[in-house]
C-alpha cells in the first residue's frame, strides 16, 4: 500500500487533520451503528437498516484509519513508533461502502 502521503505531508498536519476527523467521523458513525443494531428502532425495510449499519461502519472505520494517521505522527520520533494504518482498515471502509451503496440502490427502488 503506497503511504507517501501520509509520510509526505508535515507532521503538524497530520495531526491536526487525522485527530480532527477522527473526532468528527467518530461521533457521525458511532450513533449510526447504534441505530443499526439497536432493536426498538424500527426501520421496516431490511435494507434501511442494513445502509444505516454500513454507513456507520464505514464512517468509524474512516475515523480508526485517521485517528490511527495521527498517532503516527504524534509517536513518529520515539522509540517505539506507532505503524500507520495497514490495509485490513481499507478494505473494510470500501466494503461497507459498497454495501451502504447496494442497499440504497436497493431501497430507491
Amino acid at each position: 500500500m503506497d503511504t507517501s502521503i501520509m509520510r509526505s505531508s508535515s507532521r503538524s498536519k497530520r495531526i491536526t487533520w487525522g485527530g480532527g476527523l477522527s473526532v468528527s467521523l467518530g461521533l457521525i458513525g458511532l450513533p449510526l451503528v447504534f441505530v443499526g443494531v439497536w432493536p426498538t428502532f424500527d426501520h421496516s425495510p431490511w435494507d434501511a437498516n442494513t445502509m444505516i449499519l454500513a454507513a456507520g461502519v464505514f464512517l468509524c472505520t474512516v475515523s480508526y484509519i485517521s485517528g490511527r494517521i495521527a498517532v503516527a505522527a504524534v509517536t513518529e520520533e520515539r522509540r517505539q513508533p506507532v505503524t500507520p494504518p495497514t490495509r485490513r482498515p481499507y478494505v473494510v471502509a470500501g466494503v461497507s461502502l459498497a454495501v451502504a451503496i447496494l442497499c440504497l440502490v436497493i431501497a430507491l427502488n
